[in-house]
């Protein structure tokens, strides 16, 4: 456990509705992803996509024949749109808008992504004991929050709020 951590409580009911909500969303994202795949004669095969982004880069390769608009990408071995083709362009624009929802984007007040001195950072964020709590490695400039709806909380409070809830296995992260 770092000390250098800082985090980040929510109970501000935009926060609470967003995340919430998000199990609907994420699911109405797995059945368009459903779709894609299903069209493209890819039922069953996963989708890789870029953690920071959210956006699709590839589709699980069976070792078999590769379709058209399609290519292999060398370094991960997934099918790829094959951009220098009509239809590699289309199914690029079809996976452009087929990026994962992701709550952290979504919440008012508080960045996903933060730069503080030479660290780019992610946030992580957990559903505990009624509120939504964000995660940061090390803190972020508060310009970058809101703190209307955001508060800073001791690490000790979080810490106790996490085993309180491991030991009730209530805790949900993102």
């Amino acid at each position: 456990m770092s000390s250098d951590r800082a985090v980040y409580r929510s109970t501000h009911p935009d926060v609470l509705k967003i995340w919430n909500d998000y199990d609907a969303t994420a699911e109405e994202w797995q059945e368009r992803i459903n779709a894609f795949l299903a069209e493209h004669g890819f039922t069953g095969r996963n989708v890789h996509f870029n953690t920071t982004t959210n956006s699709i880069y590839g589709v699980k390769h069976d070792d078999g024949e590769v379709p058209a608009g399609w290519r292999i990408d060398r370094k991960y071995g997934y099918l790829v749109p094959r951009l220098t083709s009509k239809a590699g362009k289309v199914i690029d624009a079809q996976l452009g808008e087929l990026r994962r929802p992701d709550p952290r984007e979504m919440v008012p007040g508080m960045p996903k992504n933060c730069l503080a001195g030479r660290h780019f950072m992610t946030c992580a964020m957990r559903s505990m004991a009624g509120a939504i709590y964000v995660t940061w490695p090390r803190p972020i400039p508060e310009s970058q929050v809101d703190l209307s709806i955001w508060e800073r909380v001791k690490l000790s409070e979080y810490y106790a709020v996490v085993e309180a809830e491991e030991a009730a296995g209530e805790a949900r992260d993102v």
